[in-house]
């Protein structure tokens, strides 16, 4: 499986993890609890990950970084929609927020600090119960895929021949799917997944990962001084994430909005 990263925004934490923590990591901390705010960013709307609704923020990322919060005495979470991923990243350099989250950040990335992954997406196989779901079985079938994705590209170099098919949006891949005119669609793994749980597994699969892509929390820094600021943050909510994973509360998140556990898996 190839593997990428892609980055996502940032958090920090107190409560019981303090007890974790070195003195310099508690500095850190008291310092993002003395500001009372984390403020974050992202560009890419992609439900059920991350989507504004109205003034509202909702989705699996924020819910995740919410429940984060409350192992951390921080009193305010603070989200904003930036146009596009350049600029996200341009205002993360600036200091208009602490951190950022998107799956479209421009590569390659340099003077940041990341977090572990909080969840993985990549190129999924979206078929019919009983159709392909590896990249082999896509051989003489009819594949739908998005123009000038990289989904696109991807298909259209598997050494073999099939009949690619090209829409304008997910939507109208998926509506030729359903009518029948479509054996498979390659696209986004949280794309597919929203219309698993809309179909059901009566009409639709879901298949692995054909590649992976890490969502990750994303920190500005500039000199040595902020790298180890980063740390002093990053490093309890590591441990904060690390504990979800284990205790099943990540699992029950992620299901709730995906159907399926959607942890990076090495």
């Amino acid at each position: 499986m190839l593997r990428f990263r892609i980055h996502l925004a940032h958090l920090a934490l107190l409560g019981s993890i303090i007890g974790l923590a070195s003195p310099v990591q508690a500095a850190g901390l008291a310092k993002i609890q003395g500001k009372g705010q984390f403020r974050l960013a992202f560009s890419t709307a992609q439900p059920p990950l991350i989507n504004q609704n109205a003034a509202a923020f909702e989705g699996f990322a924020t819910e995740l970084l919410s429940i984060i919060g409350k192992q951390m005495n921080v009193s305010n979470i603070t989200w904003r929609k930036i146009g596009t991923p350049e600029a996200l990243m341009q205002g993360l350099r600036s200091g208009n927020y602490d951190a950022v989250i998107d799956s479209q950040l421009p590569q390659p990335l340099s003077d940041v600090t990341l977090s572990k992954p909080l969840a993985c997406t990549g190129g999924v196989i979206l078929a019919r119960p009983g159709g392909p779901t590896s990249e082999n079985e896509l051989k003489g079938k009819r594949v739908a895929v998005v123009t000038g994705s990289n989904y696109f590209y991807y298909v259209r170099s598997l050494p073999f021949d099939k009949q690619i098919n090209v829409f304008t949006d997910d939507d109208q891949a998926l509506l030729a799917f359903l009518t029948g005119k479509m054996d498979a669609l390659v696209m986004d793994r949280y794309a597919a997944l929203k219309m698993f749980k809309a179909a059901g597994a009566k009409v639709i699969q879901v298949s692995p990962l054909l590649w992976s892509q890490d969502i990750t929390l994303v920190m500005n820094r500039s000199s040595g001084t902020e790298l180890s600021a980063n740390n002093e943050v990053l490093g309890p909510v590591n441990i904060a994430l690390k504990k979800m994973l284990a205790d099943g509360s990540y699992t029950a998140l992620s299901k709730k909005y995906f159907g399926q556990d959607v942890r990076c898996v090495l």
